[in-house]
């Protein structure tokens, strides 16, 4: 198991890290996350050459201070880890705080928050509420970790169209999507996150990249439409995983999940 991470993420695949670490392909020559959420894949590897994109500009302006900065750890312990003191930091505008002063936000919001859930209404406020159960920031050393492994590392703010469409021979991508069961808005990632309306688009991505050289990694939940259609192309298994979403321990459940993968 990797070692405690900064950014939590609802939908993160460090439970599955050992699976995903035997699934990697034996070369290749840069590696890509267009929905990186927590990266935790990445931060799991030793990168010469990483792509990290994601449409959440709040996230990746995080990723980006903590690639860049030292001691980012003592800023945020400084910061009261109390009910009105993350109801204060969650009602300010992010608009009106500077680069760093939004980062930092983001990443107290997202220590202490509901499950590590990055939601938010339909004008695009952040509106998770405080979780009970959060724990605190991860030591120094696993700060100055990441900012080493994140130094590989290009970070953009991207749709993952963008980031797919402009990869090429050599590079590996892993895409890990939020596994949506509807094409309405729900939050949960966001305004304007990936929803199961746009998965005949990404397969036909899938198809794309399969034709230019780019090895690819995807997984998503299991569904029999999807897993029929790439399992004529590609070499697809079926995992169990648990999944805890939710937060609560009655909601826990087993989920089916896929891994399709286009090398041996």
């Amino acid at each position: 198991m990797s070692e405690k991470p900064i950014i939590r993420w609802a939908g993160s695949k460090r439970k599955l890290l050992p699976t995903l670490l035997e699934h990697l392909p034996a070369e290749y020559e840069r590696y890509v996350e267009p929905f990186c959420g927590s990266a935790c894949l990445f931060f799991a590897q030793n990168q010469k050459r990483a792509l990290l994109s994601d449409f959440n500009g709040e996230l990746t302006n995080a990723l980006l201070l903590i690639k860049r900065t030292k001691n980012l750890h003592e800023s945020l312990i400084n910061i009261p880890p109390t009910k009105e003191e993350y109801y204060r930091q969650r009602s300010i505008n992010p608009e009106d705080l500077s680069t760093r002063e939004r980062a930092i936000r983001f990443l107290y919001l997202n220590r202490y928050c509901f499950n590590g859930v990055y939601r938010t209404n339909m004008s695009g406020q952040f509106n998770v509420p405080r979780g009970t159960k959060t724990g605190d920031f991860p030591a120094n050393e696993v700060f100055e970790n990441a900012r080493k492994k994140l130094r590989q590392a290009t970070i953009k703010t991207s749709d993952y169209t963008e980031t797919l469409a402009s990869l090429c021979s050599g590079d590996f991508v892993y895409i890990d999507p939020p596994y949506s069961k509807s094409g309405t808005f729900t939050g949960e990632y966001g305004v304007n996150s990936f929803t199961s309306n746009k998965l005949n688009d990404l397969i036909d991505q899938l198809h794309d990249l399969n034709s230019k050289g780019v090895k690819f990694l995807f997984s998503y939940r299991l569904c029999e439409e999807t897993t029929t259609k790439l399992s004529k192309h590609y070499h697809v298994e079926n995992l169990k995983v648990k999944r805890h979403i939710s937060g609560f321990k009655k909601s826990w459940d087993i989920a089916d999940e896929i891994l399709v993968k286009n090398y041996g």
